[in-house]
């Protein structure tokens, strides 16, 4: 699988743990100086559509929807909040989000960072980064935890910090998206920006 260097994934080990949060502060770091797409993705399993919400009236099974409201509570609303430049937000089985995921990119211009949340997306795609958030004592659902084991930083979202790993994710129009050092011992990550 070709990785993709301008998308970083971003998943969770349960429901409210602080993801949208830290997607969005991350838009705001990256979108300071490169363009910023963003892209929410849910899996939809039996029975779990009242979980995520609609977002579009008789809409199909999968969907690739533009948000273009900011003034909403939802979370692609948020992101647009955050600077995003477009923000989509794709609904679908796991057989269905693959395909939708390159009916989203041929939407994306080359070279535009593209930050993404979901815990499904990196089973078909391989992200420069995977980032998970967890809490510091919750429960990680069963199918977090492959995206867990493979992550290239696990953020402990405590409610109270503020995200300090935020200062590690840089992204470059050359590189794409890297880690930098967390302390003196060097880089935690295969590019380093």
């Amino acid at each position: 699988m070709h990785i993709n260097s301008t998308l970083l994934i971003i998943g969770g080990t349960g429901r409210n743990v602080g993801k949208t949060e830290f997607v969005c502060r991350l838009i705001a770091q990256i979108a300071l100086d490169h363009s910023v797409y963003a892209l929410k993705v849910s899996s939809i399993f039996p029975d779990e559509e009242m979980y995520h919400g609609s977002h579009k009236e008789n809409e199909e099974r999968r969907q690739l929807f533009e948000e273009t409201r900011s003034s909403t509570e939802k979370d692609t609303s948020r992101m647009l909040r955050a600077g995003a430049t477009k923000v989509f937000y794709l609904q679908g089985s796991d057989s269905e989000v693959g395909s939708g995921y390159k009916e989203f990119l041929e939407k994306v211009p080359e070279k535009t960072a593209i930050v993404c949340e979901s815990n499904s997306l990196g089973q078909f795609v391989r992200p420069a980064l995977s980032i998970m958030v967890r809490t510091p004592d919750g429960a990680i659902k069963p199918r977090a935890i492959p995206q867990l084991e493979r992550a290239d930083l696990v953020v402990v979202s405590d409610c109270c910090s503020g995200f300090p790993e935020l200062s590690q994710v840089c992204y470059t129009d050359d590189a794409g998206w890297g880690l930098l050092p967390a302390s003196p011992e060097g880089p935690r990550s295969k590019s380093v920006c």
